[in-house]
């Protein structure tokens, strides 16, 4: 009589799946949110002349018609990255991408705040050599 064996594979594999990340199913569906933060940052600008200066910084033409399709709710139309960095730098506001990060559970760090960090980062580098020059000290018995 043949030996029969059970061709299955049993072993479980430890190796983690390969988009096994977490992510809710919709839970980045945040085009409406973002193109509301942008439309609240435009009240006030001429949509004519923000898509002359997207068409210029960019070196790509878009009608004001094309910027009113892609910050409609509309979901089919959407303001690509470099768009939306550009309105941002013409309204000074950079919400839109702190509302975005704030899914990251980040913030954007305000151009002005920069020496601030880099004030942070420093001290942080000191109290690190700090620590490491007393171990030496107190390893060689020094005082």
């Amino acid at each position: 009589m043949a030996n029969r064996s059970c061709s299955k594979d049993i072993n479980i594999s430890k190796q983690q799946a390969l988009f096994d990340n977490e992510l809710a199913e919709g839970s980045f569906d945040i085009i409406l949110g973002l193109k509301q933060t942008f439309s609240r940052d435009l009240k006030g600008f001429d949509r004519y002349t923000i898509a002359s200066q997207i068409s210029k910084a960019t070196l790509k033409d878009i009608s004001k018609d094309t910027l009113d399709k892609k910050l409609s709710s509309d979901p089919a139309y959407r303001p690509d990255m470099v768009e939306a960095a550009v309105i941002c730098k013409i309204t000074g506001s950079l919400e839109p991408f702190r509302y975005v990060l704030e899914y990251l559970g980040s913030d954007v760090l305000n151009p002005k705040d920069k020496d601030l960090i880099e004030y942070a980062h420093l001290q942080e580098e000191e109290r690190i050599i700090k620590v490491k020059m007393d171990a030496i000290k107190s390893k060689r018995g020094w005082k």
